[in-house]
């Protein structure tokens, strides 16, 4: 009987530290993601030419995007798919729970800008937008971490003839694990952020960007010890977030080469979380070569680090991926 009580005990201590483990990791990839971000995805519908050809004066001295209509809606979407190889897919700090792997993504999104309003000294488009990504881990000790993205947003964005622009908005964002089809994080984001786009030369034009955003974050992976522990810890990733970014676009012959760095700082102060702070670098370079007017093909490497504080789990990691892209996109 002693025998038998000894191993129910040891088999469900293993059990429950494998559930912790799968927890952790699911943790982990969940804050190691990348979310839908909507400037990339308007700035996908525009066409691949120089800033002049993109753009001319309104009335008001601010520059008018061509590509959208005057009146109406002028709607956009587009197919990305990418195959790469990550070297932390968990985001995890350590060589040996590092896993690396090949990955495979496929994102649809579309979008429209709902017209161009002139306000003040800018003109005003208001856009609204969405995407779903299919995300599959290529190793199959991993694919159980296998996920599907949903992404929306909405946001105003203002244009300045001095080359500023700024935005508001808000985003939303869900995981949900392809294997359980089950709802592992959702967030919204609501956000205001500046840009600044000026030409270096006539091959090369710079783009600064600061954001400050809120990420109000539930994950259903993340157990409480109580139902008011669980309700508390399933807020615990929310933060605010401030980030700044500089890249450079530069066309040489037909290709567009993208060098960009970005530094995040993340404020949280739920739960367990309460009083950390992640500090994130983020560098990338990207190579696009349009096929044709609304098909590319690029290469890209990028290269991340995160490191945490006041809070007595180490959150660190390190983390580069490197491979290929399709995009189409197409506008009416």
């Amino acid at each position: 009987m002693k025998k038998i009580t000894l191993i129910s005990t040891l088999t469900v201590l293993v059990a429950a530290f494998s559930y912790g483990q799968t927890q952790q990791q699911l943790r982990n990839r969940i804050e190691g993601s990348d979310r839908a971000d909507a400037t990339k995805q308007i700035s996908s519908s525009k066409k691949s030419s120089t800033s002049s050809s993109n753009s001319n004066p309104s009335d008001s001295g601010a520059q008018r995007p061509v590509i959208l209509k005057d009146n109406g809606i002028s709607a956009y979407f587009g197919y990305d798919s990418k195959y790469f190889y990550r070297s932390n897919p968990l985001a995890t700090d350590g060589k040996l729970k590092q896993q690396a792997t090949g990955m495979w993504t496929n994102t649809f999104y579309s979008g429209a800008g709902l017209g161009v309003f002139e306000y003040s000294d800018s003109v005003v488009t208001p856009y609204i937008g969405g995407s779903w990504t299919i995300n599959e881990y290529v190793e199959s000790e991993i694919d159980s971490f296998n996920y599907n993205s949903t992404g929306a947003y909405a946001l105003l964005l203002f244009q300045y003839g001095n080359g500023w622009s700024a935005r508001a908005g808000i985003s939303y964002a869900n995981d949900r694990s392809t294997e359980n089809d089950t709802e592992d994080y959702k967030e919204f984001h609501p956000n205001v952020g500046i840009m600044k786009s000026y030409s270096i030369n006539d091959s090369a034009t710079a783009i600064f960007d600061a954001t400050i955003g809120r990420h109000l974050s539930e994950s259903f992976v993340i157990a409480g010890l109580t139902d008011g522990a669980k309700t508390a810890s399933e807020k615990e990733l929310s933060n605010t977030e401030y980030a700044l970014s500089y890249s450079v676009n530069y066309s040489w012959n037909e290709i567009l080469v993208s060098p960009k760095y970005r530094i995040s700082y993340k404020d949280y102060d739920k739960g367990l979380n309460d009083g950390r702070s992640d500090l994130s670098h983020d560098i990338s370079l990207k190579a696009a070569y349009p096929i044709t007017e609304s098909f590319k093909l690029s290469l890209f490497y990028s290269y991340s680090t995160r490191s945490t504080d006041g809070t007595s789990i180490s959150y660190d990691y390190k983390s580069f991926d490197t491979g290929a892209g399709l995009g189409i996109n197409a506008r009416f």
